[in-house]
């Protein structure tokens, strides 16, 4: 059996790895994907939001395993996930509007493409690989003990040629961010050395009072002057694709049920082009993305909360923690 199949393994375990700690470390992210894929509905987003991303690092454990039967077990549910994943992703396609996937949470490319069914078969042929090895009665470990010293030397290369591919073609980095937490943390001890009722922190009222937020006719405010009138949220967006839409079917009811919160869709294209949002009010063009660049979390919805003051809380991703927030800002302004 070729020692190079030894190559197989290792990085499915890598890729898996990282995306089911990806999915840990963002929450809601995955529930999501599964509504914006419009996956069957006995696939029930919250449990698979719970059970995926353990499935895939438990996989990548097993594929590390010197033993063989932990191996097998590893190889085959690396390569039913890998088979399942590009089904899903060749659906997509063909989904319109498309859907973004969060496969790796927060990072990575959201956007389904090609490109990312190209990828996904890859990872299919690596599954192939290392279920092939373990048929063969052999594990990634003991294949490696099979190296002989050209063998290493081949493997250094491929590390080193991988490492440079990545570092040549990944994306751009993305633009300058307003650090949520850090941001938070400046205003709470701005707020505690100002007397009550100065006013916000500066790195979040110099932001609220001049990003200019643009209407359907092309009129222009600030979040500032919104919150003048009562609390606001503000759900930024970058897409039009499925978690989008699942907040644009929610504004109405939102309104409903909110009606001393401001609720506003803030869009980093012009949304009016869009015909599912031309009837609804409160809905605004960022331009130049200066909102969703210090706030947003990529193509998933993120709101923030703004009183008369410029005090923002927040960001919250995701359609769950949005509702929770209206609650919160409805219960505080009862309060009050």
């Amino acid at each position: 059996m070729p020692a190079a199949l030894a190559l197989t393994a290792l990085p499915l375990a890598l890729v898996l790895g990282l995306a089911g700690l990806a999915k840990l470390s963002a929450p809601g992210a995955t529930a999501d994907m599964v509504r914006a894929l419009r996956l069957p509905g006995r696939l029930r987003p919250q449990v698979v939001e719970r059970v995926l991303p353990w499935v895939e690092i438990a996989s990548a454990g097993l594929l590390l395993s010197p033993w063989l039967v932990t191996y097998a077990v590893g190889a085959a549910s690396a390569l039913t996930l890998c088979l399942a994943f590009t089904a899903v992703v060749a659906r997509a396609l063909r989904l319109d509007p498309r859907p973004d996937c969060a496969c790796f949470g927060r990072i990575g490319d959201h956007r389904i493409t090609a490109r990312t069914l190209l990828r996904n078969l890859l990872l299919v042929a690596l599954g192939a690989g290392a279920a092939w090895a373990a048929l063969g009665g052999r594990t990634a470990w003991g294949l490696l003990a099979d190296f002989g010293p050209a063998d290493w030397w081949w493997l250094g290369v491929a590390v080193v040629t991988s490492v440079t591919a990545a570092l040549a073609l990944g994306r751009p980095t993305a633009p300058t961010r307003v650090d949520p937490a850090r941001a938070a943390d400046e205003a709470r001890a701005g707020d505690a050395a100002r007397p009550v009722g100065a006013g916000a922190a500066p790195a979040h009222r110099d932001l609220v009072s001049s990003v200019p937020l643009v209407d359907r006719d092309l009129d222009t405010l600030t979040p500032l002057t919104l919150a003048v009138a009562g609390p606001q949220v503000l759900v930024l967006v970058s897409c039009w694709c499925g978690p989008t839409f699942d907040v644009v079917s929610r504004l109405p009811r939102w309104r409903q049920e909110h009606p001393r919160t401001g609720i506003h869709l803030v869009h980093t294209e012009p949304p009016w082009s869009e015909p599912r949002v031309r009837d609804l009010a409160d809905v605004w063009w960022d331009p130049g993305g200066r909102l969703h660049d210090s706030w947003g979390e990529g193509a998933r919805p993120t709101a923030v909360l703004l009183d008369a003051d410029g005090h923002v809380e927040g960001p919250v991703t995701g359609v769950a923690e949005i509702e929770r927030m209206l609650g919160y800002s409805a219960n505080r302004s009862r309060t009050t």
